[in-house]
C-alpha cells in the first residue's frame, strides 16, 4: 500500500514558480497518481516530459508565472489526473490560463482581494482524447467547413441524424455558411453534428457577453469585443476557429467527463475527488471575474485560439480550441 505524500503549501510558496515541479514531494504526488490512475508505470517518463513543457510556459509567459502557487501546483498535478500535455506541437491538449479571481476577502475600504490564479484549459483535441479514454466515442472525423455554393443538406429520421454534403469545385465562394463533423460511437453507429449561421452569430454573442466590462459612466456591464477570430477572416469567422469550435460544441449533449480541480472544459466536467496531498491548502475554487470560460474556441472564456501556448483571461473559447 502506498504511503500518503504531504505537500506544504509554505514549501510551495517559498519556491520560485518554476522550481515547483522540482520539488521531491511534487514529483513523487505526480507519478504515484499517474501510475495509479491509468494503470501503468510509466509515470516517471510522463513527470519528465512534462516538467519541461511546465517550465518552458512559465518562462515564456510571466503573468502565468505570477499566478499563486497553488493554483500552478494544482495546474502540474492535473496533467497527470487527465492523462493529457502541455506540449503545444501538433493538436495541443490543452493550455494554462492566467485568471483574477476573488479570494474570499476583502480590504479595508470593503472591496474584494483578487489574486492571480492559473487553470487548465483543455483544447478541443484534448477533450477528444479525454472521451475517447472514457470510451464514449471510437473515432471523429475532422470538421468539414461548408462554403456558399456547396451541396449541403441536414436531416433527422427516426432520431437519427444524417447530412449530405457536396463541396462545389472549383469553389465560387469564400463565404462560410456552416460546418459539421462526423462521429463514430463504440458500438459502430454514427452521429453528426452541425453548426449554422444562426449558431455561429450565436457563439460569437456569447464571445462579446463573456468579454463585458463595467462601465463607470453607465453603472452597468456592457458587452465586450467578441474574439478577434470570428471576423478575422475577411469579417467572418476563421475556418480554423470554426473547426475547433466545431468538435468542442460536437459533445454538448454528451455525458461530462471527469477532470481535474484546476481544470475547465467548455461542454462542462464532472467533479472528482481528488487528493490533491496539500497540508493546510484552503480553497482551491476558481471564481473568476470577468474571464471565460475555456473551451475549445470560445474558450469560454473558451481557449480560442489559434495555436497559441498559453492564453491570459480571455475565453475559453477565445483561447484557440
Amino acid at each position: 500500500m502506498s504511503s500518503k505524500i504531504i505537500v506544504k503549501v509554505e514549501e510551495l510558496n517559498a519556491l520560485p514558480a518554476t522550481k515547483i515541479v522540482e520539488n521531491e514531494n511534487v514529483q513523487a504526488k505526480f507519478i504515484q497518481m499517474y501510475n495509479a490512475i491509468w494503470g501503468t508505470q510509466t509515470g516517471t517518463q510522463i513527470y519528465q516530459k512534462e516538467v519541461f513543457n511546465f517550465q518552458k510556459l512559465l518562462r515564456e509567459n510571466p503573468e502565468l508565472a505570477n499566478c499563486s502557487k497553488m493554483s500552478l501546483y494544482g495546474c502540474f498535478l492535473d496533467m497527470a489526473v487527465n492523462g493529457l500535455s502541455l506540449d503545444p506541437t501538433g493538436r495541443p491538449h490543452c493550455y494554462l490560463l492566467p485568471r483574477s479571481v476573488k479570494t474570499g476577502h476583502k480590504d479595508e475600504r470593503g472591496k474584494d482581494i483578487y489574486e492571480k490564479r492559473a487553470s487548465v484549459s483543455v483544447t478541443a483535441y484534448g477533450e477528444l482524447t479525454m472521451r475517447m479514454r472514457a470510451g464514449q466515442v471510437k473515432y471523429v472525423d475532422n470538421p468539414v467547413i461548408v462554403y456558399e455554393g456547396d451541396q449541403f443538406s441536414v436531416s433527422l429520421n427516426k432520431g437519427i441524424k444524417f447530412v449530405e454534403y457536396s463541396a462545389k469545385c472549383p469553389r465560387t465562394s469564400t463565404k462560410v455558411i456552416a460546418a459539421f463533423i462526423r462521429i463514430v460511437r463504440n458500438d459502430g453507429s454514427e452521429d453528426y453534428q452541425w453548426l449554422m449561421e444562426g449558431d455561429i452569430l450565436r457563439l460569437k454573442a456569447y464571445s462579446e457577453r463573456a468579454n463585458a466590462k463595467w462601465n463607470d459612466q453607465t453603472r452597468r456591464k456592457e458587452n465586450g469585443q467578441a474574439n478577434a477570430l470570428y471576423t478575422s477572416n475577411d469579417g467572418q469567422i476563421d475556418p480554423g476557429f470554426l473547426e475547433n469550435k466545431m468538435i468542442k460544441h460536437a459533445f454538448d449533449a454528451y455525458p461530462k467527463v471527469r477532470t481535474g480541480q484546476f481544470t475547465t472544459l467548455e461542454t462542462g466536467d464532472e467533479e472528482q475527488e481528488i487528493d490533491y496531498g496539500i497540508e493546510e491548502a484552503g480553497e482551491v475554487e476558481v471564481v473568476t471575474e470577468n474571464s471565460l470560460s475555456p473551451g475549445f474556441g470560445d474558450n469560454t472564456p473558451e481557449p480560442e485560439k489559434p495555436i497559441i501556448q498559453v492564453q491570459t483571461t480571455q475565453e475559453d473559447d477565445d483561447a484557440g480550441f
